[in-house]
């Protein structure tokens, strides 16, 4: 949204509140007037791309998801406010407590209060793993280090999102810095990258105000920015809900502590802007204006994705590749492995008694972007402590968009 204004930039004071994550601005400015969109529609009957007969045929079982539809800026905001709407109940007391040289957690939750959103942790969960590990609607988690707690991060809750429609993105912050050989987003604007920037403050430094504004400018819904600072170990990232308000005075220079956007972002801290009783460390729809952003070092990253058509896009899928054999289950081992041409979420070996008792169960997760896991490196102390006799093993997987059950097997483990 644009709005040209005929004075000049007024220095209007902003209402600023600390929280831990950083500075958080209140800048509520509101327009009618749309930026033309690049609105990223991938047009209907345009085929993606998918697994042929003969290919599956490979495997033991293959599980296809539908790619969404539309819009994917939609998909990824959609997808964000999912994360952050899920609702759950605290069933015991558990903190997610960690401290590093120039940042911490401390969030405290209480058992029996609700509270709305996936936990901030660092475990990589989907939306469906995390729902899955609720008991009728109560999260109890089994330990209190971030690495264990079912949860998101900034950048995870993003990763998930994107990998709704696009498996390229995938990985940890690490990713997502230009300047890199491992970047894989695209950058927003025109502004220059220096060689090998460590911060974000390098970015913005070589290129100045201006520039940076511009950038700012060419963000639309769906977007992202992002600050990072390598040299301190500390990153955060946020999401567009909607294209920026922008405000330009009468020669068209943009007044930039009148523009503003409005983002979406999982975050270390409870909201305290909350007024409504909802417990949630989920900013959303937060308002942070061109000159806040410029101030803590943001810089705009937009996705190759959401220009592709259809017909360069990948159906997610995830397979067992062959059939798991009773007897080698009966030698305590495993053959096979769980693939996908996303990034992979979870895989989960369960084996179950003649009663319907899980009598051992494991996860692999917190992956960053792992497409194949072999059963037999992952999962050998599944049998620990298991006594001979008659069972079943039941094998799940998930990658962001979904999960599927890709084996059911029958055994006996001899005395």
């Amino acid at each position: 949204m644009v709005v040209v204004l005929l004075v000049a930039c007024s220095g209007d004071s902003e209402k600023v509140e600390i929280d831990p994550i950083e500075t958080d601005v209140d800048d509520t400015a509101v327009t009618e007037e749309d930026i033309a969109p690049n609105d990223g529609i991938i047009p209907d009957g345009e085929e993606a791309i998918r697994l042929s007969a003969e290919q599956k045929a490979k495997y033991y079982k293959v599980v296809e998801f539908m790619l969404p539809e539309g819009n994917f800026r939609d998909v990824i905001v959609d997808y964000m406010r999912k994360q952050s709407s899920i609702e759950w109940v605290c069933g015991e007391d558990f903190s997610v407590s960690e401290e590093w040289d120039h940042w911490g957690i401390a969030l405290d939750f209480k058992k029996g209060q609700t509270y709305y959103g996936i936990p901030y942790a660092d475990t990589k969960v989907s939306y469906i793993q995390f729902q899955n590990a609720l008991v009728d609607g109560t999260y109890t988690a089994k330990s209190s280090s971030w690495k264990t707690v079912y949860g998101v991060q900034c950048i995870s809750s993003i990763m998930n999102s994107i990998q709704q429609f696009d498996p390229t993105v995938a990985g940890t912050s690490n990713e997502m810095m230009p300047g890199t050989k491992e970047f894989q987003a695209v950058i927003c604007g025109d502004y220059k990258i220096p060689k090998s920037p460590k911060r974000t403050l390098d970015i913005k430094e070589a290129n100045g105000e201006e520039v940076m504004y511009k950038a700012y400018m060419q963000l639309q819904k769906g977007d992202i920015i992002m600050t990072r600072d390598t040299l301190k170990s500390t990153s955060h990232f946020r999401v567009l809900v909607e294209d920026p308000t922008v405000y330009t005075n009468a020669t068209g220079k943009v007044i930039p502590s009148r523009c503003s956007v409005k983002t979406i972002e999982q975050t270390n801290a409870f909201d305290s802007q909350r007024t409504d009783g909802v417990k949630t460390t989920w900013f959303v729809d937060h308002i942070y204006s061109f000159t806040k952003l410029y101030e803590t070092n943001y810089i705009p990253l937009t996705l190759e994705s959401y220009s592709k058509p259809r017909s360069e896009m990948e159906v997610p899928y995830i397979l067992l590749d062959e059939a798991i054999k009773p007897e080698v289950l009966a030698k305590k081992t495993f053959n096979g492995a769980v693939r996908s041409n996303f990034p992979l979420r979870y895989v989960q070996l369960d084996i179950v008694d003649k009663s319907g008792v899980v009598v051992s169960s494991m996860i692999k997760g917190d992956m960053a972007d792992t497409r194949s896991v072999p059963l037999r490196n992952h999962f050998s102390d599944l049998f620990k402590d298991v006594k001979p006799g008659d069972y079943t093993l039941v094998v799940t997987g998930g990658i962001a968009i979904d999960s599927a059950e890709l084996a059911r097997v029958d055994f006996t483990l001899p005395a």
